[in-house]
């Protein structure tokens, strides 16, 4: 009973902390020239309308208040700063509470990396991890490929985008299993129709009949983190292509993108 107390009360002062935060954030004034980055590069703000693009640049400072983006081996401005910011606020813009408890910090690299971390270029060295959620001794730690992310942003239409994919898997893994069902939006009377469309989806990939990157046959959890990437990445084709996943990404995030 002690320890449930204990618990308790440090949520109560962790939530109080956030909503101080966040107070004293929104009478921060939100630089111009970062809305010249979010204009030209974040094609998800530049379709908002006047009052939610203030809810973005607001959300975009609580996460630059709060967590931390460190360039390892490379060097990182306001630009690469705010498409991190913004790679975070788009799945969860509809829950102007959420701010990613399960993360600390954001490492950008030079470029892809391999299972050990590495970057450097040598004979038979392969990079091919363009992003990825730290686990172990890097928990609460998300890593990202620098040019990849740039290419997230480069105002067209991809069905990729690095940073949403990771911090998709952030949202997934908030109730402890990385599974592609997060709890926090996805609700258990859904569940079992959720993992049929996976499956039925990931039967389509396999014959070849599906746009959807192949990567996704990977686990479901890949498969959520694909498809939701796609989903606002790409709304159009997504929703002509794949109506029946568009309608339950749009459930699940409470976006119609």
């Amino acid at each position: 009973m002690k320890l449930f107390l204990s618990i308790f009360f440090i949520f109560l002062i962790l939530f109080y902390y956030r909503r101080k935060k966040s107070k004293t954030i929104k009478k921060e004034e939100f630089p111009p020239l970062w809305k010249d980055i979010l204009q030209e590069k974040i094609l998800f703000y530049r379709k908002l309308d006047t009052a939610k693009k203030i809810q973005f640049e607001q959300r975009i400072l609580l996460f630059l208040n709060t967590k931390k983006i460190e360039a390892i081996d490379t060097e990182i401005d306001d630009v690469i700063r705010i498409m991190v910011a913004s790679s975070s606020t788009i799945p969860m813009f509809s829950f102007p509470e959420f701010d990613y408890p399960n993360l600390k910090a954001v490492l950008i690299y030079p470029n892809s990396f391999d299972e050990k971390f590495q970057t450097q270029r040598f004979n038979g060295h392969k990079e091919f991890i363009s992003g990825m959620v730290g686990n172990r001794f890097l928990n609460g730690t998300m890593i990202l490929s620098k040019p990849d992310l740039i290419r997230a942003f480069d105002g067209v239409n991809h069905k990729e985008n690095v940073g949403m994919h990771e911090f998709i898997h952030l949202i997934d893994k908030l109730d402890g299993a990385v599974d592609g069902v997060p709890e926090i939006i996805v609700n258990r009377s859904n569940t079992k129709y959720w993992l049929h469309l996976i499956q039925k989806e990931k039967n389509r990939i396999e014959k070849g009949k599906s746009d959807i990157n192949p990567y996704a046959l990977s686990s479901d959890a890949e498969f959520f983190a694909v498809v939701s990437e796609y989903f606002f990445n790409n709304p159009k084709k997504f929703k002509r292509r794949h109506l029946e996943l568009y309608k339950h990404l749009a459930k699940f995030f409470h976006q119609k993108p």
